[in-house]
């Protein structure tokens, strides 16, 4: 796999830190894509999501606030250094950039800094005066021309004024680019990364598109956003297509969240593993498996994903004892999660990295397996006459007939006779057989037992039976009688 080339025209939304960058980004997608808080430095990686502004199709971009613009100045820390990296990325294939200030605050030495630094890198820019939330403010906006843009627009984010002018001059602004539809389009696999902080998520997705596409530091919670990251790859006739590589924050226990931020990026990690393909739970094999893992993995089950297991930094556990440990430890811990592959790997050397592509797409393979009724009864038929259902005492468990309702998770309907005399050890073995005649070994699974209703009752529950369905019930009766009859030997 590889990262997508681009077919988009690029618009880029820059500035200095907390002028409202990710609230326009928002506001201009009519989407909560980007964490917006009052805390400066909330946005770190470059989130890039297609879009269409004033019926032209775009990529916009938003990015790290630039506190630091220079490396050998003193006091640049890590994180300004690879926001502004971030940043000189985005750029770098930019059509547009929208500069982002704050009105209230008029321009500062900051705003002069990175108007300055942005003009260096010979790209068409607009300035984009922010928080005119009421005419006396957007008289002021004028005042922003000093910064070089050519095209000064006043906005309010909050009151979504002055958006639709916005909008325009963008797509008038932008050239169409050869394949734009194409970047518009639905992708064939969309993978998330999900795990507790500092597991190694985003080097794990830097390294299966080889190239630095997210910040990867030693810092737990480095990752704040849910970072979407084209790639293309072959399917399994050869063909290329077009996957989504889905970096997310790393979850952690509700009690340990300590602001908004950390709860808004728990929020975006949900709903990554929602719309997920198929979910990669990494976990650092070096630490073992603990109760926040398990709460993890019980998020990917209650949504119903399939999933593959990376036991990422193997490189740790040198002996094979050590790792087939590792292995027992996983399957007793999360039993609930057995089904799922689990591939042993290392960021950092890229050990058994050609094996995550290909199983996540054999899973997702799984998860479109739609079983018709017939295989699955002639199954279910033969199962229980090689295998019976074990007496409760009170009576033999009895399976009549089956359906398969969805998929994912895959969800059988079985009718049954009395589903509380299916004792828990047959219902596993049930689980097993309809994976292994169906070839789901990663897909969750969901067996529905539910008792066969007689017809005379159902009607009856009603308060009648009709004429027609009293007539056949009749008549089963008198044939019933009459053979009863000839087997007493009247």
């Amino acid at each position: 796999m590889k990262a997508a080339p681009n077919t988009l025209p690029v618009v880029v939304v820059c500035g200095r830190p907390n002028v409202g960058k990710s609230s326009l980004f928002n506001v201009l997608l009519r989407k909560r894509i980007a964490i917006v808080h009052e805390e400066a430095g909330v946005t770190r990686d470059r989130v890039a999501v297609p879009a269409v502004l004033g019926g032209k199709p775009v990529l916009m971009v938003d990015t790290g606030g630039l506190a630091v613009l220079a490396k050998q100045k003193a006091g640049v820390d890590f994180m300004d250094e690879q926001i502004r990296a971030q940043l000189l990325a985005a750029v770098e294939d930019a059509d547009l950039l929208v500069l982002v200030t704050d009105v209230m605050e008029g321009i500062t030495n900051q705003d002069r800094e990175v108007s300055n630094f942005l003009h260096t890198l010979g790209k068409p820019m607009l300035v984009v005066p922010n928080k005119c939330d009421n005419p006396d403010l957007a008289d002021k906006a004028g005042l922003f021309s000093k910064l070089g843009g050519k095209v000064t627009l006043p906005v309010s984010c909050m009151h979504k004024t002055g958006l639709a002018d916005l909008e325009e001059e963008i797509a008038r602004r932008v050239h169409s680019r050869d394949g734009e539809v194409g970047g518009l389009a639905a992708p064939d696999l969309v993978i998330a990364l999900a795990g507790r902080p500092n597991v190694g998520k985003s080097s794990i997705v830097n390294r299966m598109l080889g190239e630095n596409r997210v910040i990867v530091s030693n810092i737990a919670g480095t990752t704040r956003d849910a970072v979407d990251v084209p790639f293309l790859f072959e399917d399994s006739q050869g063909n290329e297509a077009r996957g989504l590589l889905v970096d997310t924050a790393g979850v952690k226990r509700r009690a340990r969240i300590d602001n908004l931020v950390e709860m808004f990026s728990m929020e975006r990690t949900d709903t990554a593993i929602k719309r997920a393909d198929v979910v990669l739970l990494t976990l650092d094999c070096s630490l073992g498996v603990s109760m926040h893992e398990k709460k993890i993995a019980a998020m990917i089950k209650d949504a119903g994903r399939p999933c593959v297991i990376l036991a990422n930094k193997c490189d740790l556990l040198p002996k094979k004892e050590q790792r087939d440990e590792f292995m027992a430890t996983l399957k007793r811990e999360m039993p609930f999660l057995s089904h799922a592959p689990v591939i042993m790997c290392s960021a950092v050397d890229g050990f058994s990295f050609k094996k995550i592509l290909p199983e996540a797409l054999s899973v997702r393979d799984q998860s479109h397996v739609k079983v018709p009724p017939g295989i699955l009864n002639s199954v279910l038929q033969d199962m229980c006459q090689r295998h019976p259902p074990p007496s409760t005492g009170k009576g033999f468990f009895k399976i009549y007939y089956g359906t398969m309702a969805s998929n994912p998770p895959a969800h059988f309907i079985l009718f049954c006779n009395k589903k509380d005399y299916c004792q828990p050890a047959y219902s596993s073995f049930v689980e097993k057989t309809l994976r292994k005649a169906f070839g789901l070994t990663g897909v969750p699974m969901v067996i529905e037992y539910r008792e066969r209703t007689h017809v005379q009752d159902k009607y009856r529950a009603q308060g009648v039976i009709p004429a027609p369905i009293k007539a056949k019930l009749a008549a089963k009766r008198a044939v019933d009688g009459r053979t009863n009859k000839r087997r007493a030997g009247g």
